[in-house]
């Protein structure tokens, strides 16, 4: 639970009902307690700890790489398929645990919200600010199999905090939906995972979109396919990303990149919108 001596003094009440503003300092500093509290309490009582953030994406690459790449033959460019899947699957996990944190995040803190006023929007941000936090370390994952593959590190690495910055973005604004979501329809964190389910499977993580567009470009099917993978905001966020851990090179799809810069701001504008209108009777309904 967060240290109420972070809140602004006068904010603890029986039930609030509406969080109270409180200096920028002060909401940074909450900010960070909670994100570390989330950190911690992921792997507290865990043998691996945080190797746990390490091994997930390093255990499904290798049944992805497998399977696609042994027994369907599916060709990746680059010549490195394991770095191929892993820096977009990596791209992925965040995005996914993101979205499930945050769907949780205000119903998980129920008695901190009956108890004590404060924004409540941070419980959504600290759980994706948490995720990311993972996110950052697992990249450390990447380096061994880039240097095996003989995969340089160039300037095009300086791409990396746009990509995770829009990654970030999309993941708050969806986040902040889901998380004043769910505290009225608790079938919501069920819905997230079945759709980020599906929703890994029309993102080329661990086929190339290359297959896509010579597999199904023509006929109705083509045109459907097309139409849901490249309408996707997190197709251009992975391409980008294999981008520059598999070729060396500044993101390509510069257009899609945009597409999706401009579709997580949208969405954090209407995230919040949502959640401060539904945050109202957040107390009652925890």
């Amino acid at each position: 639970m967060a240290s109420t001596e972070l809140l602004p003094r006068g904010s603890l009440q029986p039930r609030p009902r509406a969080p109270q503003s409180g200096p920028l300092a002060a909401r940074y500093e909450l900010l960070m307690e909670l994100v570390r509290r989330d950190v911690r309490s992921r792997y507290r009582g865990s043998f691996l700890g945080v190797a746990w953030t390490l091994l997930n994406p390093l255990i499904f690459m290798i049944v992805y790489a497998v399977i696609f790449g042994r027994f369907l033959k599916v060709h990746y460019p680059g010549g490195a398929p394991i770095v191929f899947i892993l820096s977009g699957l990596l791209a992925w996990t965040f995005f996914s645990q993101a979205l499930t944190m945050a769907t949780n995040s205000v119903v998980a803190n129920a008695a901190l919200v009956r108890k004590v006023a404060f924004p409540w929007m941070l419980l959504s941000v600290s759980a994706v600010v948490a995720a990311l936090v993972n996110f950052v370390i697992s990249l450390l994952l990447l380096i061994p199999f880039m240097l095996l593959a003989h995969k340089g590190i160039g300037l095009p690495m300086l791409a990396l905090p746009l990509l995770i910055g829009v990654c970030f973005a999309f993941s708050l604004g969806l986040g902040l939906m889901l998380g004043a979501g769910n505290v009225y329809l608790r079938d919501l964190q069920y819905l997230v995972n079945l759709a980020t389910l599906v929703w890994f499977y029309v993102t080329p993580v661990i086929y190339p979109l290359s297959l896509i567009e010579s597999k199904f470009s023509h006929g109705l099917i083509g045109q459907v396919a097309h139409l849901v993978i490249y309408a996707n905001p997190m197709t251009w966020v992975v391409e980008g990303f294999q981008d520059v851990f598999v070729f060396d090179r500044w993101p390509q799809h510069w257009h899609g990149l945009g597409y999706s810069l401009l579709v997580s701001l949208v969405s954090i504008w209407i995230g919040m919108l949502i959640f401060n209108r539904l945050r109202r009777r957040f107390a009652e309904e925890v």
